[in-house]
């Protein structure tokens, strides 16, 4: 629904108030509602009806989805150093020695290039290199390359009875320990029947000495087709978690290529934040969909390029955007949260403490389901 309040004469620093009819607001929905105000008349550099303030308002809250917890038909099995999970019109492959998931068949092919992986690292950008952040919160760059398995378990037994956990659910473990932070990661792989995968990460042992954390997330790499995005979420332009005032939540549309920000030297770029539900589909409207579950809404990116291609290193070595390849994949990170960009100067003032993600234990989820 949408309408005007029409001309509003409001003097400098007061007010009015103005009744507005909503709509009737459905149960389980969530509403937002939206306010702009434009020019009435022609000014000399802009025309009327320009748009020169918008804000919106929260009407509900977002009811995130559960997740589903039936195995009834699940198969699982041990062959020499994977465990294979299979379903009706699906395989998940997971590596023994590395724990991670590196095969997801839907029906139409593995579409991972790369398996999922625990990342807290973001290629720095040009106000980090102000703080010298390469070196000040390096321990979790580090964190992010070595990651040592500790163990790994199927919770379920290969004949089919469940062994321990919660029950109709088929849960796949991987503890990491994380040797240049001290720390450890669990990330569990909920699996049901449809093929649903809920992934919950667990950061913890995190000692508070350590420097605050540049992002908390997951990156994973999918086939070049599956490079038509949507998502529900902040948008359209790129926003960071202190640059979002101005991203509205909608419905959005985009190809992997135009979530680029070609910034003059490469960097981070091109994040949404407030995502409620991502998807990655392909020419024939097949691929997955990643949604927020558990009541922390999600950040992503994607890009052409992995993370490690827009990261100059310790110093800046003043490359160009365009001598960055675009790469024959799609690079997704999954992010429960990534800091702010900062920019109070660019010679030493580091993101404001609200947005920084301070040294501590974290546990997120999020759901990837198949799109047919």
């Amino acid at each position: 629904a949408s309408g005007e309040l029409g001309a509003l004469n409001v003097a400098a620093r007061s007010g009015i108030t103005r009744k507005i009819d909503l709509p009737e607001l459905k149960q389980g929905k969530e509403y937002f509602l939206r306010l702009g105000a434009t020019l009435k008349t022609d000014e000399p550099l802009v025309k009327a009806g320009h748009e020169i303030a918008a804000e919106e308002f929260r009407l509900s809250d977002y009811a995130f989805p559960a997740f589903e917890r039936t195995q009834t038909g699940l198969e699982v099995d041990s062959q020499n150093n994977m465990l294979i999970v299979n379903g009706k019109d699906f395989q998940m492959k997971f590596d023994k020695h590395t724990g991670l998931l590196f095969h997801l068949d839907y029906g139409n092919g593995n579409v991972l290039l790369a398996p999922l992986k625990p990342n807290f690292w973001r290629a720095p950008i040009d106000n980090d290199y102000g703080y010298n952040m390469p070196e000040r919160l390096g321990v979790w760059k580090k964190a992010s390359q070595h990651q040592q398995l500790l163990s790994f378990n199927a919770l379920s037994a290969l004949n089919g009875e469940t062994a321990r956990g919660e029950a109709g659910a088929l849960n796949i473990e991987a503890l990491y320990t994380l040797p240049d932070a001290g720390a450890e990661v669990k990330v569990t792989y909920h699996i049901n029947n449809k093929g649903d995968i809920m992934v919950t990460s667990n950061l913890f042992n995190i000692a508070e000495d350590l420097p605050v954390m540049p992002r908390v997330g997951t990156n994973l790499v999918l086939h070049n087709q599956y490079r038509q995005v949507s998502w529900y979420g902040r948008g359209p332009h790129e926003n960071y978690q202190d640059r979002f005032t101005s991203a509205f939540t909608g419905n959005y549309k985009s190809t992997v290529a135009d979530l680029l920000y070609p910034y003059i030297r490469p960097q981070e770029n091109g994040y949404r934040t407030g995502i409620r539900t991502v998807a990655f589909t392909n020419a024939a409207n097949k691929g997955l969909r990643f949604s927020a579950t558990g009541g922390d809404l999600l950040g992503f990116s994607a890009h052409h390029q992995l993370n490690s291609d827009f990261d100059e290193g310790d110093k800046k070595i003043q490359r160009h955007t365009y001598h960055i390849p675009r790469r024959n994949l799609v690079n997704v990170n999954i992010d429960y949260k990534q800091m702010g960009v900062g920019g109070d100067n660019s010679w030493g003032a580091t993101p404001h403490k609200a947005y920084q993600i301070q040294p501590d234990n974290y546990s997120y989820s999020f759901i990837i389901s198949k799109i047919e």
